[in-house]
């Protein structure tokens, strides 16, 4: 007697807000569990899509009311699940709280492979092939493949004869179509990587605790304060708060041997791919290599290879970019956010989520401890720990007394122009870089512009070189003789003359750190000198080389962007020096003077590591700023206090929330009056919600950007619930859907550009 069938409820990774209602037959019903993949029809086509509820026969819900017939799957393939009930859970959290259709957010659980569409093949009719003088006739206009094998792809059959004769040789009865969709294979042995994946090293590993580093008397309270929570069990919060070096990873690993104790795994989040491999390296030294390494810089091979390690507990502990927030750990007891503050935690394009703050639902969910740990904790976080809502734990000092560095700001108004060798080299830079070599010591020079020069004008007709794409001048890259859009990719030769006047006087201004690279080997030719940029490491394991060399002492002077100021501990680093330490300050964003303070002291971490006396040196146009004089003494809590009195005033986070809508498109008119029109309407429904202001609609301050014209409305709240409840009615009136204009909700925007 065959297994009665059951109801099962499908969700398709795609941008649909519905699951949908199939029946698995009797065969099938012994394989319809939760989190399974199914092929499944929807429309037209094949799809591959995943068991979200299963309802028995004797279930009243089984007999359901829907108005259409409910059809059947066409197979379950025989493979493990690939999540559970409670990471569907978190998931169509964050697909709700984030206004995406939860298909959308569906995709952000699956391994690569997981998926495929059916695609549509063309069979000759079985009545077709005698070879009879009519029948050749018929058939001579195919092409012998088809006639060889009695099938092709039908887009392949189309682009050899045309639409319209395929679809009189169907009519005349000489061929017919069918949807076919291979299974994809992830949790066999396909997609293994055969090629390791490369981290930094291990230098003086030790698995025995008893030899780990003594840690100080601020390590040992937090790490009792940890561990007595993990050994409590359930959701937890804690913002270890630590200067620069005071040894927060030690403490981490503490927390990871308590929980592994447990029998519970570890997430551990980075902000950057930079940070990776180091944080790699000291987990691989502590724990035996039981470590999985999960970002986008691997290939699909090795992102489905670490996946199924996690997914099948073959390694306790991942570490992870945002979108490891998202893995399939069924066991988990501890989540780190490393540097949580770091705005890459935030994803902006499709789902834009952050994984910071899902890292707390998670938790919550999953019944976990969840440490943020940061020297400059972004003000959600640090506020949410002055309310209580987090537990904060202090590490005030550095490890076993090691010396903050010396800081000193050097005025640039002193020195020539910026673009000038000497203007962002200034004398006492140059000094202090060379006493740096005399000691043998290394010195770390940061600037977050990549390229030769900023931009390039004509002398004559001032006439300069734009991307075609977006609102922004292209950036010279002298080793290439490019010019290069950062934001689009776009890029073209470096013409010798203006294509607008046919001159030949051209200027070059700005500075980048190909620029900086340049000058620093003309002025120190026997030092070894090296930068690193996405341009200089354009993969993992160029990354992962130049990190070595600098750690292996064989790089004297390191000059990059921000890929070199997160994180990275090297012992001989004795001199930092910023080279125009305001130049992210006044950009039109209510984050800058934070981001800016964050960056500085961040930078300013990475001298001084090994208890030697080191020095920083902070260039700037405006050296009496606060942002300046604060970051300079290190004084985080002076800072957030007095940023936080306009953020008050203005109930900008953490005191309100904000909602941004962005529109863009190809036509500057659609998108600029679908945006005025979004605005009327928002402020028409706002009225009786009270606590909102609605500022916009205007352009967004990159108003073009890959081709598309942009515009903003900004949403601003009190209360997050009215907030949510203006966007929801927007939505569900339609006023979002803009013919010809996409529309994205960005919740808790990080990125205002």
């Amino acid at each position: 007697m065959s297994d009665a069938a059951v109801l099962i409820n499908v969700a398709f990774p795609l941008p649909l807000k519905n699951t949908f209602k199939y029946k698995a037959p009797g065969d099938m019903s012994g394989s319809a569990v939760f989190g399974k993949r199914v092929i499944a029809p929807l429309g037209k086509k094949l799809l591959t899509g995943f068991i979200v509820g299963v309802s028995q026969p004797t279930d009243p819900n089984f007999a359901s009311t829907c108005n259409y017939e409910i059809k059947e799957v066409v197979s379950i393939p025989e493979d493990p699940p690939f999540f559970t009930e409670q990471l569907w859970r978190f998931i169509s959290w964050a697909a709700d709280y984030y206004f995406v259709p939860v298909g959308t957010a569906l995709k952000s659980l699956l391994p690569p492979g997981a998926t495929k569409k059916s695609k549509r093949w063309v069979f000759l009719a079985q009545n077709v092939g005698s070879d009879t003088c009519e029948q050749r006739q018929e058939t001579d206009s195919l092409p012998s493949v088809l006639l060889k094998k009695g099938r092709m792809l039908e887009k392949d059959l189309i682009s050899r004869i045309g639409e319209s004769a395929l679809k009189d040789c169907i009519k005349r009865g000489l061929l017919t179509t069918q949807d076919y969709l291979e299974i994809p294979r992830t949790m066999d042995q396909r997609g293994r990587s055969k090629k390791p994946i490369r981290t930094l090293s291990k230098q003086n590993g030790s698995y025995d605790p008893a030899l780990w580093p003594e840690l100080t008397p601020c390590q040992v309270a937090a790490t009792n304060t940890i561990s007595a929570a993990i050994e409590s069990g359930g959701f937890q919060p804690f913002l270890l708060y630590g200067v620069t070096g005071s040894g927060k990873t030690e403490v981490y690993i503490r927390a990871i041997a308590k929980t592994l104790e447990k029998d519970k795994d570890v997430l551990v989040l980075v902000p950057e791919i930079a940070l990776t491999p180091q944080t790699v390296r000291v987990f691989l030294d502590r724990f035996e290599g039981g470590v999985a390494l999960f970002h986008s810089g691997l290939t699909p091979a090795q992102r489905l290879q670490e996946w199924r390690r996690i997914k099948e507990r073959q390694v306790r502990i991942a570490v992870a970019a945002r979108s490891g927030i998202f893995l399939p750990i069924d066991s988990l007891g501890l989540i780190i956010v490393d540097e949580e503050h770091d705005p890459s935690y935030k994803q902006e394009d499709g789902f834009p989520y952050n994984a910071r703050d899902l890292a707390l639902v998670r938790g919550m969910l999953d019944a976990a401890c969840v440490i943020l740990g940061s020297a400059t904790p972004s003000f959600e976080t640090f506020e949410n720990a002055r309310r209580g809502k987090i537990t904060r734990i202090d590490l005030p000092e550095r490890y076993h007394a090691g010396q903050m560095p010396r800081v000193e700001i050097v005025d640039l108004k002193d020195s020539k122009r910026i673009g000038d060798r000497k203007g962002f080299l200034t004398p006492l830079l140059l000094s202090h870089i060379q006493e740096t070599l005399d000691r043998r010591e290394q010195a770390l020079l940061f600037l977050n512009r990549r390229g030769f020069d900023t931009f390039v004008q004509c002398k004559s007709c001032g006439f300069i070189f734009r991307c075609p794409n977006c609102d922004i001048s292209l950036t010279h890259h002298k080793s290439k003789q490019q010019l290069r859009c950062h934001l689009c990719g776009y890029s073209q030769f470096a013409p010798p003359l203006c294509p607008k006047c046919a001159s030949a006087a051209m200027s070059f201004h700005g500075i980048g750190t190909q620029k900086v690279e340049e000058e620093l080997k003309k002025l120190f030719p026997t030092s070894r000198i090296e930068r690193l940029d996405r341009d200089a490491a354009h993969n993992q394991e160029d990354l992962v080389a130049i990190l070595e060399r600098f750690r292996n002492h064989e790089i004297d002077i390191l000059t990059g962007t921000q890929m070199i100021v997160k994180g990275h501990d090297f012992a001989r680093i004795s001199l930092v020096g910023v080279l125009y330490g305001d130049a992210s300050l006044h950009f039109p964003d209510f984050r800058a003077a934070e981001r800016t303070f964050q960056v500085l002291t961040q930078v300013s971490g990475r001298a001084g590591r090994d208890r030697r006396l080191s020095s920083v040196l902070f260039q700037t146009f405006d050296t009496e700023h606060p942002v300046i004089r604060y970051a300079a003494r290190q004084a985080y809590e002076e800072f957030f206090e007095y940023e936080c009195e306009v953020r008050r005033e203005l109930a900008y986070p953490p005191f309100g929330h904000l909602i941004l809508i962005r529109l863009e498109g190809n036509s500057e008119t659609k998108v600029e009056q679908a945006a005025i029109r979004l605005g009327s309407v928002g402020r028409m429904l706002k009225a009786p919600l009270g606590g909102l202001t609605i500022l916009g609609p205007a352009p967004s301050p990159r108003k073009k950007a890959g081709g598309k014209y942009r515009w903003q409305v900004l949403l601003k709240g009190t209360t997050r619930e009215n907030l949510r409840r203006l966007v929801q009615q927007l939505r569900d009136a339609g006023h979002l859907n803009q013919p010809g204009v996409k529309v994205t909700i960005d919740v808790d925007p990080i990125e205002m550009m």
